[in-house]
């Protein structure tokens, strides 16, 4: 009785430990694989952040070789801040930031000579800042984003110069390639609308390019384009729908223009040729546009 009591206490303590055993095994194979895991977690975030930290310094490093970028940095920053420092006491800014925006024009011209072959489509720079990119005669090359200059600078301005500011957003594409790429009627009343500018802003500080940009318009909807011709010549000769519907509407609707008269000759003339373009008509566009646009 007695062996056999202890024996069976014997085997109890032998199966404890044994049991003992397997528990501690298996409670230190889970964190020895937790402990891994953990770390292999760590090198993956570890791994990330320096992928992150090298796309980050390569965006860094493109940002600033950018020679657009670097170029703002160095001739248009400073004038920006000025300008922006002296708006904001004064309540008359329009004659300043003329200038401002004339040096943006100049920095486009710059760029578009030296860099306009490396333009990079894709680069986020070129989105919502002071410069865009527009394709033109199959190529890009730099323009000056309105859009960044009226959105930052319009509560510094009269409200002529924003109207002024808006009309170039509109009208940015009217002409491309020598010929038009809007309709006629778009034009017409573009030519409507820069009519009402001037004679209600004679002072505007820009006022002779608008005046300019009015007379532009006026020759290339009476007068046509190369690629742009009142008339199909190589065709069927005659006027254009597209120009005989639009200078039909001018004289319906518009007979408060002061350009009204210079429509109606130039249609009556076209209508009294039955619309037909020929070598006598190309005579007498000439002479018209003596009396008309020569100073």
């Amino acid at each position: 009785m007695f062996r056999s009591k202890y024996g069976k206490i014997a085997v109890l303590i032998i199966c404890l430990l044994v049991l003992l055993s397997i528990g501690f095994y298996i409670f230190n194979t889970i964190r020895c694989n937790k402990n891994s895991s953990a770390q292999q977690n760590e090198q993956i975030s570890d791994n990330n952040e320096t992928q992150k930290t090298s796309a980050s310094i390569k965006a860094v490093k493109k940002k600033v070789l950018n020679p657009v970028q670097k170029y703002y940095k160095n001739y248009l920053e400073q004038d920006e801040i000025k300008f922006l420092h002296k708006a904001k006491f004064s309540k008359n800014n329009d004659l300043e930031f003329s200038k401002l925006q004339t040096k943006f024009i100049k920095a486009t011209d710059v760029l578009n000579e030296k860099y306009a072959q490396n333009i990079d489509p894709d680069d986020v720079y070129y989105r919502n800042n002071w410069v865009k990119m527009l394709y033109i005669e199959g190529c890009y090359v730099y323009a000056v984003n309105y859009n960044y200059l009226l959105e930052k600078y319009r509560k510094y301005l009269s409200p002529s110069y924003n109207e002024w500011l808006k009309f170039i957003i509109k009208r940015e594409s009217v002409m491309q390639d020598g010929g038009l790429t809007i309709p006629p009627d778009s034009l017409r009343e573009y030519i409507l609308f820069l009519e009402k500018f001037v004679e209600q802003n004679p002072n505007f500080v820009l006022i002779s390019n608008a005046k300019e940009v009015l007379k532009s318009y006026l020759i290339t909807y009476l007068e046509g384009m190369d690629n742009s011709p009142i008339f199909d010549r190589w065709n069927t000769g005659k006027i254009k729908p597209e120009f005989k519907e639009s200078y039909e509407k001018f004289l319906s609707e518009n007979k408060n223009s002061k350009y009204y008269p210079m429509v109606k000759e130039l249609y009556n003339k076209a209508k009294s040729n039955n619309f037909t373009w020929n070598k006598d008509f190309d005579q007498w566009l000439n002479e018209y546009h003596k009396k008309y646009f020569t100073d």
